[in-house]
């Protein structure tokens, strides 16, 4: 199979995780992260994310929904447990690996983001810090609400 990525014949998978188990599949029980992709995009890191500090004091206010390939992270999101509304998420960032970006796995991200959400009866609302990266993802984001019946706000509409 020419030209074929090894992990393109491995099953790709989304879920959510807590903010523990983010943690120790990254750092595994060190100070640095020991998967140099989630090291700063100045320090070589591939997600646009932001950092887990603060992460580690409030981990119960955090969730991450994850798109794997075998058991490589390809993407990232981040929801925060919203301090103002019951059972709402924001949702502060979604971020490919380049290598897999332009495939379809953002919106199979989304999805998950949306299923999550519709199994926990939360809403969800974009952020105000991600309202550029969102740009690309609204009408989807949309059309994911409409399917899951979730409230999203989109903080661009407001």
């Amino acid at each position: 199979m020419e030209g074929l990525n090894k992990n393109e014949n491995l099953a790709t998978t989304t879920k959510t995780l807590t903010a523990d188990a983010l943690i120790e599949i990254i750092y595994k029980g060190k100070n640095l992260p020991q998967d140099k992709r989630f090291l700063s995009k100045e320090e070589g890191g591939v997600f646009e994310y932001s950092a887990l500090e603060g992460t580690s004091i409030y981990r119960e206010h955090f969730c991450f929904p994850v798109i794997k390939i075998g058991d490589k992270i390809i993407g990232l999101s981040k929801l925060q447990k919203d301090p103002y509304k019951d059972k709402n998420y924001w949702i502060q960032f979604l971020s490919i690996d380049p290598e897999y970006q332009e495939k379809g796995y953002a919106s199979k991200l989304a999805e998950e983001i949306f299923r999550f959400a519709k199994q926990e009866g939360y809403s969800l609302e974009t952020s105000s810090y991600t309202e550029i990266g969102f740009e690309k993802l609204k009408g989807l984001f949309n059309k994911l609400a409409e399917k899951y019946s979730i409230n999203f706000i989109d903080k661009g509409k407001l």
